[in-house]
């Protein structure tokens, strides 16, 4: 395997060495594992992880990094809503929904944060292609995003903060909300005053009596 032949088959800046192994199946994963370490140490890759790799780490994009440090996950919470202009605010932490585990990768990257959520509530995602390269990673829709956020940070009242709402689909926004406790649900929004509020006068959807 010489690099010409990596950089013509591997598409994207971000790549595994089961990437590597895939398109090259007659090099066993010892010889791959040393070739690469060849090209590390000529400055032609660069190791992000063990077992995860980059060409160009001034390409880096964080979100699709997110994905491939750790699975499975979809960013969420204030990254998410920063992406949608929800929030203001630049999270220093990526910030991401996992299935299996909470923890905080520190890399050489950035800082990457996952919460565990239950099952249930792993939905509302959907796949984007990375502004950098041929990459892919998943990130709530912003329905999901504003509903995550509230149930991770446990928040009960938004006076304090500062949301811009106005984008947020109400029919979406309430068929996720079923899924959530009801003290989710309580928390109304208001796209119309672009602010959220637990005493607005929106009427409660049927289907949140009695849950």
């Amino acid at each position: 395997m010489r690099y010409l032949e990596l950089l013509a088959k591997i598409k994207g800046n971000i790549f595994t060495i089961l990437d590597v192994s895939k398109f090259f199946p007659t090099e066993d994963v010892q010889s791959v594992r040393i070739q690469l370490s060849r090209f590390i140490k000529k400055n032609l890759i660069r190791q992000i992880k063990r077992g995860l790799y980059c060409f160009d780490p001034n390409e880096i994009d964080e979100l699709e990094l997110s994905q491939r440090l750790y699975q499975p996950s979809y960013i969420s919470l204030e990254t998410a809503l920063n992406y949608y202009g929800i929030i203001p605010d630049v999270s220093q932490t990526v910030t991401s929904v996992a299935l299996t585990t909470t923890k905080t990768i520190q890399s050489d990257f950035g800082v990457f944060s996952y919460v565990k959520i239950k099952p249930i509530l792993y939905f509302g995602f959907m796949k984007v292609k990375s502004a950098n390269s041929n990459g892919f990673y998943s990130i709530a829709c912003k329905e999901k995003a504003l509903l995550d956020y509230f149930y991770v940070r446990k928040i009960r009242t938004t006076g304090d903060l500062r949301l811009n709402v106005s984008n947020i689909n109400m029919v979406i926004y309430k068929k996720y909300a079923k899924n959530f406790p009801k003290w989710v649900r309580k928390i109304c929004i208001d796209p119309e005053s672009h602010v959220t509020t637990l005493q607005c006068k929106q009427v409660q959807d049927d289907n949140f009596k009695g849950n």
